[in-house]
């Protein structure tokens, strides 16, 4: 899949979750430039925690969101160290840690939160019983309390008994949406449609209110991401 460039683009908002990498301002304010050319006014940010616990990542991400505020309506998405095993190197910072830091930082400029589960986490067969000690449950809590709305992502076909579990503890109840991933796993994407509407079934025989949403279009990178991340 290339997504070394912009592919799709609506009137009002890009397509997708739109990268940043860790680069010079200049380049960031021209491409601020261009995006607002094309008349994009809402902007979904992907936050990579990875990046964001180098020693660089605290102060980039410090100078850019306040500045793409001035610009864009945005809703940041946090990948959950997405590109990395959960039980990797330890890292200084977590991703409840990372996302209260957004928000005490620069809460003023975002309402919404995207939060998704690392794929590690799927390979536990035994998920703890506790559903709010995985860190995704837990930080969406805490965001909720702090007055954000919080939506899930990257959800695929395996987090099925994952997502009854937040049904049955009525956690979804809070959750604005829940955003299946049609792009990471060629192998099932052909599948989400049924995936789709067996959840929507399921939602509505519970009184579950929250919306389902499926990402169809790639993630979109305005810089090449070829530098590996270190975890």
């Amino acid at each position: 899949m290339n997504t070394d460039s912009i592919t799709a683009k609506t009137p009002e908002a890009l397509e997708g979750v739109t990268w940043f990498k860790v680069k010079s301002r200049r380049e960031v304010n021209i491409e601020i430039e261009r995006l607002k050319y094309e008349g994009i006014s809402t902007l979904r940010l992907g936050i990579d925690c990875a990046k964001f616990n180098t020693k660089k990542g605290i102060k980039w991400y410090d100078w850019l969101v306040p500045t793409l505020a001035e610009s864009f309506t945005l809703e940041l998405c946090f990948d959950n160290f997405s590109h990395c095993p959960i039980t990797s190197i330890p890292r200084k910072y977590s991703l409840p840690e990372i996302v209260e830091h957004f928000i005490v930082i620069h809460g003023q400029h975002f309402q919404l939160v995207e939060l998704w589960r690392n794929p590690s986490i799927r390979a536990n067969e035994e998920m703890d019983e506790n559903i709010f000690s995985e860190d995704v449950v837990f930080t969406a809590t805490w965001a909720q309390h702090h007055g954000k709305k919080v939506g899930l992502g990257g959800i695929q076909t395996v987090d099925f008994n994952w997502i009854t579990k937040l049904i049955t503890c009525q956690f979804l109840s809070n959750i604005e949406y829940l955003n299946i991933d049609k792009t990471t796993e060629d192998q099932w994407s052909t599948n989400t449609r049924f995936y789709e509407r067996t959840l929507q079934g399921l939602f509505t025989a519970k009184g579950v209110k929250t919306q389902i949403k499926t990402s169809e279009t790639p993630m979109l990178l305005l810089y090449s991401t070829n530098d590996e991340i270190v975890c």
